[in-house]
């Protein structure tokens, strides 16, 4: 059970606990919750304190977040192919795994180092997931560690020059 104030994920959302209520729809207790970085607080979601969809879950804790750098070598890419890179791409957007956000970021700078190799444009399929996963990834770390979005990436990035691939 999450308690006011508690700092959440959400599908892929990080969010505060702001309050419990019934829902109007279900009669279910559910949990209020606002995004994180709402300040206003005006977008709102309920969602049902039993969570039997399991897309509410507890942020990553600080040595989860060294673990996933440490594994992020051995996260697979993505098949390369063009025709659908969009919808696998989507279909790993709509997983509760931090892991599946690394296999975007790897699998789209792999294709987009790989388009400038060929003095090619990078795809916009490939930079439109990226900054999604970006944003998702390191939101939460940011929240985590304390730090802006832009540290929590610098943070990463440094960590990960010092695993070995």
């Amino acid at each position: 059970m999450y308690k006011i104030n508690d700092v959440v994920v959400y599908r892929r959302d990080v969010c505060r606990v702001v309050g419990k209520e019934k829902s109007g729809f279900t009669g279910e207790k559910c949990y209020v919750l606002v995004p994180y970085n709402n300040t206003d607080g005006s977008t709102r979601m309920q969602v049902p304190v039993s969570n039997k969809a399991g897309h509410l879950r507890d942020l990553i804790t600080k040595e989860e977040i060294y673990d996933l750098i440490r594994e992020t070598p051995e996260i697979e890419t993505l098949e390369n192919k063009p025709a659908n890179m969009k919808s696998q791409y989507a279909n790993l957007l709509k997983t509760d795994s931090i892991r599946d956000l690394i296999c975007i970021i790897k699998t789209s700078y792999e294709r987009n180092r790989m388009r400038i190799e060929q003095h090619k444009k990078a795809a916009a399929v490939d930079e439109e997931y990226l900054q999604k996963a970006e944003q998702y990834l390191f939101e939460e770390i940011a929240v985590v560690l304390n730090v802006t979005f832009e540290e929590a990436k610098a943070f990463f990035v440094e960590e990960m020059s010092k695993v070995s691939f």
